[in-house]
């Protein structure tokens, strides 16, 4: 069985955070700062993925990798944004 002398008591949990002047909802103070979320452009709407799965060497998939990597960081959907990048500048050279 569990010994439920070892479990914490209520003592241990710190002090709880300040109490500061009781505000209701019809009655808010203004925030003292602002964050600059006005300043970033709006997003565009939701554009639907799909997945796409084709085969390749390994050693050609590591290559993409590393650079796609290089070029848009070592997080997740570098890979997708270098397909796209590729896929535009293609789109690109045939329109031009």
């Amino acid at each position: 069985m569990a010994d439920v002398n070892k479990l914490k008591s209520h003592a241990d949990k710190g002090a709880p955070p300040p109490v500061q002047a009781k505000e209701t909802k019809a009655r808010r103070t203004p925030p003292t700062e602002t964050n600059n979320n006005l300043k970033h452009p709006p997003r565009e709407g939701k554009v639907k993925k799909t997945k796409i799965e084709f085969s390749v060497p390994e050693a050609m998939a590591n290559e993409f990798s590393q650079e796609a990597g290089q070029r848009f960081g070592f997080k997740k959907g570098s890979k997708s944004d270098l397909f796209i990048a590729m896929w535009q500048e293609y789109a690109e050279r045939k329109a031009g």
